[in-house]
């Protein structure tokens, strides 16, 4: 098996561990009491950290929750904020400069603040200015700490009664990565030997841009490759008039949520006839994400898209967990004052 040659830190059973990360961060018990309704809430993060902010944004605009949810993946906050605003600021390591920075503009702001990290100079500073800290466990790469990010950033906002309680879908999504661990692989597996020097292009409906970003996101730090997202229905007013010249190998995976509107489902149809029709190399598949609520369907794609990107690191003989040109490039960088 090549994960056993190149898996060297074992990402896949990190990977496979998503629904007992799930369990463990929607379990976590805090006693963050909000100070009433904020006018909106911002999330700031980036990277593996970000989209976690990402995928709540979507989530709730799924809900319907009428609280504004932003997510910010920079160095500012926005200016619309008001001193009801609630910030989170999100970063793993507790290291990230542009997370850094936001926290400290909005401390200066006087925004209600809470922190999720699992230590560095962000624990820190929340300890020191008192601010609300949801501390994470230690060892994991950002972006395989996702649960971890989501799930109590998720139970904070039902405990405070701005969502409707969670744990029905919660139970139920974690029952469903069990129960389609083995289907998930297989389909991942597949998808990853069919994307073997090709630039995998993924598109979706706007409420599953985050999903869409993730798989891109896991394909450029696990597989080493570039990978292109866009949404519908926008990419029909623009890119899709790019396949003509278009000369590059691409693969296109359209990720079908059975609950996207009648209309969009509609053009991902006929877009793909017409891509196929104007430019024959382009290859693609279609996945139709399934799940009795959208919580179950858009963490089943986060994990079919984590394991794709896996296997293509394997079949590029590629250890999956190192980020080294990040690294250099944080090294570069030098320390953020």
């Amino acid at each position: 098996m090549l994960d056993k040659i190149y898996d060297k830190s074992d990402l896949k059973k990190v990977i496979d561990s998503m629904p007992e990360q799930i369990r463990e961060a929607y379990a976590f018990e805090d006693k963050i009491k909000l100070k009433g309704i904020p006018d909106n809430i911002i999330i700031c993060g980036m990277g593996g950290s970000g989209i976690a902010g990402k995928i709540l944004e979507s989530y709730a605009m799924g809900l319907r929750l009428k609280i504004p949810v932003f997510c910010i993946n920079d160095y500012s906050i926005p200016p619309y904020t008001t001193k009801n605003s609630l910030f989170i600021i999100s970063s793993y390591s507790g290291n990230t400069e542009e997370t850094l920075s936001c926290y400290k503009e909005a401390l200066k702001n006087g925004h209600n603040i809470i922190v999720i990290t699992s230590g560095g100079k962000l624990m820190q500073y929340a300890e020191n200015d008192k601010n609300a800290l949801i501390l994470l466990p230690k060892g994991l790469q950002p972006r395989n700490a996702l649960p971890y990010l989501f799930f109590p950033i998720l139970k904070l906002m039902e405990r405070n009664g701005l969502i409707e309680n969670q744990s029905l879908y919660v139970k139920k999504l974690i029952e469903s990565l069990h129960k389609n661990s083995k289907n998930f692989n297989e389909q991942a597996e597949l998808l990853a030997s069919q994307l073997d020097e090709k630039i995998p292009v993924i598109y979706s409906s706007t409420l599953f841009a985050p999903v869409a970003y993730r798989w891109k996101t896991q394909f450029n730090e696990n597989a080493k490759t570039v990978s292109y997202y866009h949404i519908f229905p926008e990419l029909d007013h623009n890119e899709l008039n790019g396949f003509k010249n278009t000369k590059w190998p691409l693969h296109i995976i359209i990720l079908k949520d059975e609950e996207d509107h009648r209309r969009v489902l509609k053009r991902m149809s006929i877009t793909k006839n017409l891509i196929k029709s104007e430019n024959s190399n382009v290859k693609f598949t279609e996945i139709t994400i399934k799940g009795d609520d959208l919580l179950t369907r858009m963490f089943s794609a986060i994990y079919l898209g984590d394991l794709t990107s896996f296997y293509l690191a394997m079949t590029y003989a590629t250890d999956p967990t190192p980020v080294e040109i990040i690294e250099k490039l944080k090294k570069e960088m030098g320390p953020f004052v």
